[in-house]
């Protein structure tokens, strides 16, 4: 067994990146990932998972444990902006939350029953279509309760 050394996975403060290994396949940089099964790997995140940040990486996957291939993960919340993978159409100013298989779409709009979102950010930039890199101000996750009036 190979041990694998992280140059950030020591216990202390990081500047807005932490280095993780990659649970599966990450197969386009920018997408929304979460912890994984092992608090030194990240996996894609879902619509209801609570996300760590956006994957700034592509990878593999795994063979076995020790062929994990190694990523950066920009973690939300930081000063700076960062970009992530639409699911969909998304315009400016939109409140993102996570889609499902690391992409991001806005906000939904209200429907008959309550919906628990975690609102990730905002975007600054549009998307037309599903697939498209926009930009975003990150936040700290915070989730909240999307219901009719």
């Amino acid at each position: 067994m190979t041990q694998l050394i992280l140059s950030n996975s020591a216990i202390g403060t990081h500047a807005c990146n932490i280095t993780k290994q990659a649970e599966e396949t990450i197969p386009t940089k920018y997408l929304l990932g979460k912890f994984g099964t092992q608090n030194t790997d990240v996996a894609l995140c879902g619509s209801s998972d609570l996300p760590i940040g956006i994957i700034t990486d592509e990878a593999a996957a795994p063979t076995s444990e020790g062929s994990k291939e190694i990523v950066n993960v920009a973690l939300l919340g930081s000063p700076n902006t960062l970009q992530a993978v639409a699911s969909a159409a998304i315009t400016a100013g939109s409140i993102l939350i996570p889609a499902g298989n690391g992409k991001v779409s806005p906000l939904p709009e209200p429907t008959t029953g309550a919906q628990i979102c975690t609102m990730i950010g905002i975007a600054l930039t549009p998307a037309t279509a599903d697939g498209q890199i926009i930009e975003f101000m990150s936040c700290v996750p915070q989730q909240y309760v999307v219901e009719s009036n």
